[in-house]
């Protein structure tokens, strides 16, 4: 009984913390979506071969996809004539951070982790796509438009348009963005409190004492894991809490949002095998590269990269009003999710509807 309420104590105290700034973050990403639409990153994302590599870095960075959902926003990229490392850009930047994990980052792991993150994410994507525009254009195959939809799992995609900007706005936070992000977040603070009451306090100082052996672990465990930007981060600030370096919990935090079978598999079947190869290649290579280069420069400037290093800047009612507020959102979340294991006969008909004719942003392609 003693661990289940150790455990219950662990979630409720990173949900006070995180609370107001994950449910910012969401609206922040809610304003994001409906600014940002398919056709303005379609016309940025297609000019110069290089330069084209560096935008698709820069705007996916704050975008709230994750690396499953980005994968027809990718697609539908490429279609239109978004250059290979672009491509390959816009899928490590964006499921690597954006304004929603920024923002929980801040919360639980403090601002230099929140800067630092976007920043490494960035380095990765940009290193990614030169590497990938060096190769030239040939190679790989067009995915075929239904599976690019069918990798969308919202319950009927929510795609099709919506009468007013605002309703899209509160569409996304309200459905999309708890369908995409809830689960995955509610199982991270999960997971988050078992590490924090069952996990030994001495485990990485014992086992893992070695920043580089750290390192190689976080990036074995993350390169297969499916977890989103957002719902990895409570996990990462609970290990660091227990004694994992800083440059280890940024390999994971860098490593898994961007890799799983569904999103390599995309690559492959979008840009070739090489490509694939080169992508999973490039993220675990960079990712260790910046944590090493993060843990040199938390040791040189005595840097506190640390879980719970903003929690003092809130008064304690607005933390405990905004663990509440986020607290309801993961529970409507689940059960949302919940509610939609349950199989419906028109709701792969819907998806496919909408995918074929709406852009994501109620706009008709």
């Amino acid at each position: 009984m003693n661990v289940l309420v150790d455990i219950a104590v662990s979630i409720g105290a990173m949900l006070e913390e995180a609370g107001v700034y994950v449910i910012g973050g969401f609206l922040a990403a809610g304003l994001v979506y409906v600014l940002v639409s398919r056709d303005w990153m379609t016309r940025h994302l297609g000019g110069g071969r290089y330069t084209s590599v560096l935008k698709a870095a820069l705007v996916g960075v704050p975008l709230p996809l994750c690396s499953c959902s980005v994968l027809p926003t990718a697609y539908a990229l490429r279609r239109k004539g978004a250059g290979r490392g672009a491509t390959i850009s816009f899928l490590i930047s964006t499921p690597e951070t954006g304004v929603d994990s920024i923002a929980v980052t801040w919360a639980l792991m403090g601002p230099v982790m929140a800067v630092v993150r976007p920043l490494a994410a960035c380095v990765t994507a940009v290193t990614a796509g030169l590497l990938e525009s060096l190769r030239g254009e040939g190679g790989g195959e067009p995915l075929a438009e239904a599976v690019a939809c069918e990798l969308c799992h919202s319950d009927t995609c929510e795609h099709a348009a919506v009468p007013s900007r605002w309703g899209r706005f509160w569409r996304f936070v309200l459905f999309e963005m708890g369908d995409d992000v809830g689960p995955s977040l509610a199982l991270g603070l999960v997971l988050a409190g078992l590490v924090a009451a069952l996990m030994g306090d001495d485990i990485f100082t014992v086992y893992l004492a070695d920043p580089w052996l750290s390192m190689a672990v976080m990036l074995v465990v993350g390169l297969p894991l499916y977890v989103c930007a957002t719902a990895s981060t409570p996990l990462a600030a609970a290990l660091v809490l227990k004694g994992l370096n800083p440059g280890a919990a940024l390999v994971f935090l860098l490593v898994g949002p961007a890799t799983n079978l569904a999103t390599v598999l995309t690559v492959g079947r979008m840009l070739g095998k090489a490509s694939a190869a080169m992508y999973v290649g490039t993220i675990a290579v960079v990712a260790i590269g910046c944590g090493a280069a993060l843990n040199a420069l938390a040791g040189a400037l005595a840097l506190d990269v640390t879980a719970g290093a903003t929690a003092e800047v809130l008064p304690e009612p607005v933390r405990v009003a905004g663990g509440v507020v986020l607290g309801v959102y993961l529970a409507w979340s689940v059960g949302r999710w919940v509610w939609r294991r349950w199989p419906r006969a028109d709701a792969k008909a819907a998806c496919g509807s909408a995918c074929e004719h709406d852009d994501g942003h109620g706009q008709k392609s």
